[in-house]
């Protein structure tokens, strides 16, 4: 861990990774998801992620519903208490390996409170209508570091924030060796987003 200050939250600024391993907790029980399906246990945030992401001090908007056979892979939170923009936010990092055809998938959920600009169209655009955010588009473009399309959403939020987005594979060098999962499941999972206890 390069900054624990964070979870006490007195860090000027800092980068905090937990593995989802890091930390043995007894596992929470499977949460409902939209639609009465069960999210898994390893797709859910342990209780220490959740206290750090709550040192951060902003809402926890997580997805209700992940793919099948996805995992939680790694949360990470950034606080700089000097940004006149932003300064705080998290990542939580979702992947899953498909052994048939050899490839890695993966998404992450970002948030931050605030420098966000408007995402600019991609080649294609898909309609997402969220319960807890409303009206707000995912696209597919090239975004970040992707070398090649990839999802990204508009940033989903009130007015004053805080804000989250969908980021698909390539975007964020912790999904840059992986692969898309399909426009569907990726707005389903940008749809199903709820803040968190």
């Amino acid at each position: 861990m390069q900054c624990q200050a964070v979870m006490l939250g007195f860090a000027i600024g800092c980068t905090v990774t937990l593995p989802v391993g890091l930390f043995a907790t007894t596992p929470l029980a499977a949460q409902p998801a939209s639609g009465g399906q069960q999210i898994p246990v390893e797709a859910q945030l342990t209780s220490h992620q959740k206290q750090l992401l709550k040192a951060v001090g902003l809402k926890i908007a997580v997805p209700t519903y992940v793919p099948r056979g996805f995992t939680l892979d790694k949360v990470v939170a950034q606080v700089d208490r000097q940004s006149r923009i932003g300064g705080m936010g998290y990542t939580v990092f979702y992947r899953r390996y498909d052994s048939d055809s050899n490839k890695d998938f993966c998404f992450a959920i970002e948030a931050t409170n605030g420098g966000i600009g408007d995402l600019p169209e991609g080649s294609r655009s898909f309609p997402i209508n969220s319960p807890t955010f409303g009206k707000s588009s995912l696209e597919y473009g090239k975004y970040g570091g992707a070398k090649s399309p990839t999802y990204l959403s508009s940033w989903l939020g009130e007015e004053k924030g805080p804000f989250y987005r969908f980021v698909g594979a390539g975007v964020l060098p912790g999904l840059s060796t992986c692969s898309n999962i399909s426009a569907q499941e990726a707005i389903r999972v940008t749809q199903s987003l709820r803040y968190q206890n």
